[in-house]
């Protein structure tokens, strides 16, 4: 698991906010093995930011830990393999000159120490000259012949004996240069062993276990284990960003205001009925006035659930869906009044909340588990959630369900009752989607209500 790529850059990411999960890190590596951002530091950047980044805010947490881990004096593997190998090539050429410089001294040598073995041993043919000169002796004869033959023998072996010498000393320097190189790319690639260019290092990993395990490894003093484990609690089953993209589908436009907007078919319509643009059209800016009121059964059987609801309202609110709606508290079942926070302590008739509703606006969502953690069949519950439905009914436009209870088990209990009288899904990804749906009025399960 050390071996896994950018993991070190996703675990800060993580530990910064931003809403990664272990899909998010598998469509990462299933985009390197693709090939993609892998030429160049900007390459995978640009990569990173189209998968994990969704916001302005996430830009800037992204670029300061990515430019903390991949930093630009980064020498990819690819690079630092290209040199050391022309460094290599460098040296295989330099060894091959001086061993032909080598072979062709010695070549020399051979030639010349023949050839004077030639002239000595080779009879001396001599004319008889008439005047008397007084001969060598032997001795002073091998010595002149000794002298002739081992000088240039002498200087040669000398020559030689400079080439190589020069030669181990130029190969034994650039060997020198070529490990200070390396080492010191070692050095400076240390910081980031996880953020690696080359390829070799995610081509194999196919385990998807070996990688949600490395994700999801969740500590109890809530430190990272080693160095590549990374401390999640996020274990619901939607995650904070699949909330928001969800919410963004919440919207009813409706054009209102000053025209300022190009209305394109009624323009080309005018073009083709009077065979000239006279002047362009414009139509009203489109506008979503949906509204949600989200309604949050707090406290008893719902304690389990709290960080749940906290982060439906929490991305609710930041998409802009709640208007002048907002969200509101309740337990077991609303009765008579509803509350502005949680621990129930700013109480509102419930006459007076709607009130404030316009009809043609506002769709509610009530997040409850109605009954279905406990079990059994409350009558009562039944009655006074019947009644209150059919007096929310008067002042929304649509309404919808959401219970965190797997749906198995409404059959037989509360929820099993309530889940005849409006549209009730799981609190999943798919449920969550089908009930926005259902407060856009487009889910089939509107018709029986």
């Amino acid at each position: 698991m050390d071996n896994l790529p950018l993991l070190e850059l996703f675990t800060r990411l993580r530990q910064a906010g931003l809403p990664l999960g272990v899909d998010d890190y598998q469509s990462m590596l299933q985009a390197l093995q693709a090939g993609y951002g892998l030429p160049d530091r900007a390459a995978l950047a640009r990569l990173c930011r189209l998968l994990w980044v969704k916001s302005v805010e996430e830009k800037y947490i992204f670029d300061y830990h990515f430019e903390q881990l991949i930093g630009s004096d980064t020498v990819p593997q690819t690079q630092a393999s290209d040199v050391n190998q022309s460094q290599a090539i460098q040296l295989v050429r330099f060894a091959t000159l001086v061993g032909v410089l080598v072979l062709g001294v010695g070549l020399a040598l051979w030639v010349i120490v023949r050839k004077n073995q030639v002239s000595v041993t080779s009879p001396t043919v001599s004319l008889p000259i008439p005047v008397e000169t007084i001969a060598p002796t032997p001795t002073a004869q091998i010595t002149q012949n000794k002298s002739q033959i081992n000088w240039p023998v002498w200087l040669i072996f000398l020559l030689i004996l400079a080439v190589s010498s020069g030669g181990l000393w130029l190969l034994r320097l650039l060997m020198k240069r070529r490990d200070q190189n390396n080492h010191l790319q070692t050095e400076t690639s240390k910081p980031i062993p996880t953020a690696t260019l080359a390829s070799e290092s995610f081509r194999n990993i196919e385990d998807e276990v070996q990688v949600a395990q490395a994700i999801r490894q969740v500590t109890s003093g809530g430190e990272v284990l080693g160095d590549r484990f990374l401390f999640s609690t996020d274990y619901l089953p939607v995650t904070q960003r699949q909330m928001k993209q969800m919410w963004r589908h919440l919207r009813r436009l409706t054009k209102e205001g000053i025209a300022t907007e190009l209305d394109i078919e009624a323009t080309v319509n005018q073009i083709g009925r009077y065979g000239m643009m006279l002047e362009p059209i414009l139509s009203p800016v489109r506008v979503n006035r949906t509204e949600l009121l989200l309604l949050i059964d707090q406290d008893g059987s719902m304690v389990p659930f709290h960080s749940l609801s906290v982060r439906l309202g929490y991305t609710a609110s930041r998409g802009g869906q709640l208007g002048a709606a907002g969200i509101y508290y309740f337990h077991n079942c609303p009765v008579g009044y509803l509350y502005h926070d949680p621990l129930h302590q700013k109480a509102e008739p419930i006459e007076n909340v709607f009130t404030r509703l316009r009809q043609n606006r506002v769709v509610a969502l009530i997040f409850s588990d109605a009954g279905a953690a406990r079990g059994g069949l409350n009558l009562e519950r039944i009655e006074f959630t019947e009644a209150f439905l059919k007096q929310l009914k008067q002042h929304v436009r649509y309404v919808a369900w959401l219970n965190p209870i797997p749906k198995k088990r409404w059959l037989g209990t509360t929820a099993g009752e309530i889940a005849g009288l409006v549209p009730m899904f799981e609190a999943t990804r798919e449920g969550l989607d089908s009930a926005i749906n259902a407060l856009r009025g487009r889910h089939s399960s509107l018709q029986n209500f």
